[in-house]
Order: structure tokens, then C-alpha cells, then sequence
């Protein structure tokens, strides 16, 4: 084969196997507003639920993304069993429900019941999910 074609054959490879799932995240609408902290968590919980890792890596607060990949965050969500499942699923309700989301020293909390709740914290002029507990 000449080598003319090397490089078309080659982009061309790569594109193909780019496919539409490769995509790279969203990243977490700017804002630091109730809107914006309520789409940040309805986000996270819908990319859990659709066991969608790297858009669930991508709304990480910076802690958790220096300490996680996707790959990891799918076995511990796997290894939490119904009650991760269940905490994503009570976000998205309360969330449907309209609950509103508390100012606890400067972070925004939902509580989704039995203790347990989740956490966004502010960087970069965006909220980031700190956690899901």
C-alpha cells in the first residue's frame, strides 16, 4: 500500500472508532445559583442511574476526580449495591418534588433522608458534587 494513504486510512480508523460515544462530558453549568446547583444533582443522579461514569466523573468536586477515575467510580457504585442506587434515585425525586437545598457554610445540601444526603461545593464559579451519602 502506498504510503499516501497511511495517514486518510488512519484518521479515518480513529474517527470510526470515535463514534458518537465518545464524547467528552459536559461540564457543570456556570453559575452559582439554586438552578444551577439543582441541575448539577439531577445530572449526577441521572448519569449514576444510566451508569454513565465519565459524565458522573465530570461533576466530581476536584478532590474526588484527583482521587477517582470513572472506571472506579463504576466499581464503588457497583460495590454500594440498592443503596447507591436508592440515593441517586431519592435525588432525583426530591429534586422533582421541588425540595430546596440548604446553605451550609457556603456548600448546598439536600438531604435525601435516613441521615444520609448529598453535598455540592463551589469551584471554579460552578457546584461540583462532593458527595452522595
Amino acid at each position: 500500500m502506498p504510503s499516501r494513504w497511511l495517514l486518510p486510512l488512519c484518521v479515518a480508523a480513529a474517527l470510526a472508532c470515535a463514534g458518537p460515544g465518545a464524547r467528552a462530558p459536559a461540564p457543570p453549568p456556570a453559575g452559582l445559583d439554586e438552578a444551577a446547583a439543582r441541575e448539577v444533582l439531577r445530572r449526577f443522579a441521572d448519569a449514576l442511574r444510566q451508569e454513565r461514569w465519565p459524565d458522573a466523573h465530570a461533576l466530581l468536586s476536584a478532590r474526588w476526580q484527583g482521587a477517582y477515575t470513572p472506571a472506579r467510580l463504576a466499581t464503588d457504585a457497583g460495590g454500594a449495591g440498592p443503596a447507591g442506587r436508592e440515593a441517586a434515585e431519592r435525588v432525583r425525586a426530591l429534586l422533582g418534588q421541588g425540595a430546596s437545598l440548604r446553605d451550609v457554610g457556603g456548600a448546598r445540601v439536600l438531604d435525601v433522608g435516613g441521615g444520609r444526603r448529598a453535598v455540592l461545593v463551589a469551584e471554579g464559579g460552578r457546584w461540583r458534587v462532593d458527595a452522595l451519602e
